[in-house]
Parts: structure tokens; C-alpha cells; sequence
């Protein structure tokens, strides 16, 4: 962590270092913040409460106030948060969220909490920050309580120095128990309902192809979930499951280990996964519903393909010729695909220009009605 730098903007992240063992892309948002000389820290309700803060940002606030089972602690965080940050508004404090999913994926709270909840962020929040242009169409659409907000770009960043993706194709079967002659087709990651996973080994199962494997490797996210993937591999010899905890090398593994990345998500608006499996160098397939269409543009379509509707054995087929075994397109793919765009020194420099704009610009509550405006980023 780098020396704090007097009169430095600063920033209390939730989270910013604490979550880095169970995804790097925070800690690499801060460090890269940091390098810019902005003091990035963990949100803390006390530093919010005696010194100066400049920006509080959060990122699936969800998470922060309403996780867990008892709705009292879920009341007292939300109490004590918004009751800071009354407090910390009388020094110039801002508060800017990263819209990564418009809901969350998994509801906990009652509808009456949630709405408190989604009252007190709304009511609050200074500007809003999506890692696409339909993230923020997708914001406005699903809160228009935000179509007032400064509205800002900053990409998900790739995650290639992060993990070790050094393994060839073959070492990585070898190590993992593949088939080294295989098609391998991977799906990597916790593995939640949303991600449809008993969708994607059942379109395998109509695939009557014997060279095929799929691998699925992650933690379920429910015993019935687990049970489930259980009774289908049993019933598909091609199924390897790992359905616990992967470390990040073996991660990293079952990444380089196959043909082609499968992310048949119901529903989505940003993929680390999909960015996960581009870091690691392989093709994926992914639905055209939130950004990945914007991903594909980005990228390029030699790396990701985008299918509409449900998946099914057509386009799965299609998608693995796609990506190289006999279609000779692998070939013709680069070795790895251009992730330019992604560096994190540039979306450090595009975070840290949306917090000098919010800064600037009115707070919340002295925002005039009918302002609604984007703010140009450009990159630095």
C-alpha cells in the first residue's frame, strides 16, 4: 500500500482491499488510485464520522447493508451509514456508487426494508459510475430517480496480472485429469441460479459428440444447487465436476485448460467472469442481454459471441466450431486478445476524473430538478 500523501483526495471504498482473496477487482481499482497519489482505504464508519472525506464509493451496496439473515443488524447498518454520512456531508463528503447490477441477484431483505434501503442509497447518492453505456442506460431505466445523477464510465478492468495463466492447453489438462484430445468446454466461477448452469449440461447432453468434456469448477451456491449438477454429471460421463472452493491457481487452470469459456447466464449486466476468461486468453460464449453485446464490440468478435434467446445444441455447436476445433479459426485468432482498454492505470484515471467532476459539481441536495447530464470521461 503506498504512503499517504497530505492533502491527497480522499477515499473511503466499500470495499476497496478487504475482498481482494475473492475478487482482485477492487483491490486493483484502489492500488490503481493510489498510483495516482488518492488515499483509498476501507470504508470506515468512524474515519466517515471525525475527519475529512471526499468521496465515499460503493459498489453492491446490497451486500454492505443487507446481507445476512437478521433484519435488525441489516436496520442498524443502514441507521448508522446514512447517519454518518449526514455528518460527513457538512465537510464536503460525496457519495458515488458503481452500478454493477441494477438489482441484486439474490434478495434477502423484506420488500419493506429493501425499500428503506433503496430509498436512503437513491436519496443520496451524487453520481453514479457503470463499467459500460448500457450500464448507465440500464441504471436510469431501473432507478429514474437517477436520470438526475452525473453519470460516468469507468470499464471493469482485465485480470492478467493477477492470476498465473502460464500453463499451456495441454499442461493444464494433464494437471487437471482432462483429456488431452478433448473439446473442453468450461463454465468457472461460484455458481449462483442465475447462472443456469443445469441449462447449459443439458444442451450438452443433446451435443452427441464423444470427443466432447465440459468442465464446471466452482462453489455452489445452495446444497440443492450442488445436488442438482450432482445428478446431471452422473447421468453424462463428459460432465468433470469440482463444484467446491478453486483456488486461484486452479483456476487459472481450468481456464487454460479449455476450448471454449460458456456463461449461459438468465440474466446479467457486467461479467467478471467473462473478462476472467479473456484475461486467461480464451474465447467466450455469452447471452446478448446487459453489456455483453458492449463487451463483444469491445473485444472483438474473434473472442466473444453473443446468442440470443436460450441456449440451445445449435448454437453451442456453433459456438465450439467457432472457437476453433476443426473450423480452423484458431489459427486465425490472435494468440491473445487486446485488452488495452481494460489496463487499470486508465480506469483509474477515468474514476479519479468522474470523483473531481462529482466533487465539483452540486451535491445531491442542492441539485437543481430536470439536470439530468452525463458527464464526457475521456481517457487519460
Amino acid at each position: 500500500m503506498s504512503a499517504r500523501v497530505p492533502g491527497a483526495l480522499r477515499v473511503e471504498a466499500e470495499p476497496a482491499f478487504r475482498t481482494a482473496h475473492a475478487n482482485p477487482y477492487n483491490a486493483n481499482l484502489a492500488r490503481s488510485l493510489q498510483r495516482e497519489g488518492v488515499d483509498v482505504r476501507d470504508l470506515s464508519y468512524l474515519r466517515l464520522l471525525v475527519r475529512r472525506t471526499d468521496i465515499v464509493h460503493l459498489h453492491w451496496p446490497e451486500l454492505t447493508f443487507l446481507s445476512g439473515h437478521r433484519a435488525w443488524r441489516m436496520r442498524a447498518r443502514l441507521a448508522l451509514f446514512f447517519t454518518f454520512l449526514r455528518i460527513a456531508r457538512l465537510r464536503g463528503t460525496r457519495l458515488v456508487w458503481t452500478v454493477h447490477n441494477v438489482e441484486p441477484h439474490e434478495r434477502r431483505a423484506t420488500p419493506a426494508l429493501h425499500a428503506r434501503y433503496r430509498r436512503l442509497l437513491l436519496g443520496n447518492v451524487d453520481g453514479i459510475l457503470a463499467l459500460t453505456e448500457e450500464g448507465v442506460d440500464a441504471a436510469r431505466t431501473g432507478h429514474p430517480e437517477l436520470r438526475d445523477i452525473p453519470a460516468f464510465v469507468t470499464p471493469h478492468g482485465h485480470y492478467r496480472d493477477d492470476y498465473d495463466f502460464g500453463a499451456t492447453r495441454a499442461e493444464a489438462r494433464e494437471q487437471l485429469g482432462l483429456r488431452r484430445d478433448a473439446t473442453v468446454i468450461a463454465s468457472v466461477g461460484m455458481i449462483r441460479p442465475y447462472k443456469n448452469i443445469p441449462r447449459l449440461l443439458s444442451v450438452v447432453r443433446a451435443l452427441d459428440d464423444p470427443t466432447l468434456q465440459i468442465a464446471i469448477a466452482g462453489r455452489a451456491s445452495s446444497p440443492e444447487l450442488a445436488r442438482e449438477l450432482a445428478e446431471a454429471a452422473e447421468r453424462d460421463p463428459r460432465v468433470v465436476l469440482a463444484t467446491g472452493f478453486q483456488p486461484d491457481d486452479r483456476l487459472a487452470r481450468w481456464l487454460r485448460a479449455a476450448d471454449l469459456v460458456v456463461l449461459p447466464y438468465t440474466r446479467i449486466q457486467n461479467s467478471g467472469s467473462a473478462i476472467l476468461a479473456l484475461s486467461a486468453d480464451r474465447p467466450v460464449l455469452v447471452p446478448a442481454i446487459g453489456a455483453m453485446r458492449e463487451l463483444a464490440a469491445l473485444v472483438g468478435d474473434d473472442w466473444v459471441r453473443c446468442y440470443e434467446g436460450e441456449l440451445d445444441a445449435a448454437t453451442l455447436a456453433d459456438a465450439i466450431a467457432w472457437a476453433g476445433r476443426g473450423s480452423g479459426a484458431r489459427s486465425e485468432r490472435p494468440d491473445r486478445p487486446d485488452l488495452s482498454e481494460l489496463d487499470w492505470p486508465r480506469i483509474a484515471g477515468l474514476t479519479l476524473d468522474a470523483y473531481r467532476a462529482v466533487l465539483h459539481g452540486p451535491s445531491v441536495a442542492g441539485r437543481p430538478p430536470g439536470a439530468a447530464h452525463r458527464e464526457p470521461v475521456g481517457s487519460r
